[in-house]
């Protein structure tokens, strides 16, 4: 009486909308691997370390997205009887990894451009433009396959972030090879390089934030613990509602998992799960509906320690 076993509501099927979005990250790769190699020759020739750092992130690009690609592709196994919700966390651990992949090579370029900066090289500023320029067209593309589905997928918003930190880079290699070409100015070079480290860091804090929430199956954005629970004791015949987990499987998969304790069965459980849905969106629900006589705290996550 006490869990929701609806299989109407199972599905078992790919989800068209995960396959387009591998779809997605699969055209991006095609773009950003064809015109690495473009970048890190073109960077070699001017001698720009703002380049060549664009170039350096075109190849983490490579490895975030084809991160995401493997991880997308194996959060849609089955579950097993050893991993009973499936692989979907196999999608923010690569978010996580590529959040973490961005903030190593801002440390990486920082690095660099410091010691650039007290003793700055010569640069071939109209290369730089020339291939900046062609650098900014390839990420644009790259960032239209991906912009549909960064809102619904951590693990492909982190593919977003970094070809967006790489678009970034390319305006950024732009402006510095405009600035080295017509005034001669030396330092753009390793100055625009910290500025755009400093536009990674930022960009990726919400990414590895986000992935970390998931896996310590905080409350999901955008809900109220408390409200949840608030409606939930609202409903007929609940004298009490305890053990509240609300948390993220994955991308877009909520849980949820309660006692609701009260003299009534059936009719309290679809009024609960209709209430859940209808409010929250949350549809995955695992309900325990407990008489109040016969009530035992050592059922209870949060009662019995």
């Amino acid at each position: 009486m006490g869990h929701d076993h609806d299989h109407h509501h199972h599905h078992h099927h790919h989800d068209p909308a995960h396959d387009s979005a591998h779809q997605g990250l699969r055209a991006a790769l095609a773009v950003t691997a064809a015109f690495f190699l473009v970048e890190a020759v073109g960077g070699w020739v001017a001698n720009s370390l703002a380049l060549l750092s664009d170039a350096g992130h075109m190849l983490t690009d490579m490895g975030g997205l084809l991160l995401a690609l493997f991880a997308s592709w194996i959060a849609r196994r089955p579950a097993t009887r050893t991993l009973t919700f499936g692989y979907h966390r196999a999608e923010i651990l690569g978010a996580l990894a590529s959040g973490l992949l961005i903030w190593a090579l801002a440390g990486i370029l920082v690095y660099e451009a410091v010691g650039r900066l007290g003793s700055p090289s010569p640069v071939e500023g109209g290369w730089v433009m020339g291939v900046a320029f062609l650098g900014l067209l390839a990420n644009a593309a790259s960032l239209k396959f991906l912009h549909r589905h960064q809102h619904d997928h951590l693990n492909v918003r982190g593919a977003y972030l970094h070809v967006l930190a790489d678009l970034a880079g390319s305006v950024g290699a732009l402006v510095s090879g405009g600035l080295v070409y017509w005034k001669g100015w030396l330092w753009a070079d390793p100055a625009m390089t910290l500025f755009l480290a400093a536009l990674m860091l930022g960009g990726s804090w919400s990414l590895i934030r986000d992935s970390v929430a998931v896996l310590m199956e905080s409350t999901p954005a955008g809900i109220d613990a408390e409200a949840v629970k608030g409606e939930l004791a609202g409903l007929p015949g609940v004298s009490e509602v305890h053990d509240l987990h609300i948390w993220s499987v994955g991308s877009g998969r909520r849980a949820l998992s309660v006692h609701l304790i009260s003299g009534q069965g059936e009719d309290l459980l679809r009024a609960a799960n209709e209430l859940l849905e209808r409010r929250f969106a949350i549809a995955h629900t695992t309900i325990q509906v407990e008489h109040p006589d016969r009530f035992q705290s050592s059922r209870c996550y949060d009662c019995h320690h």
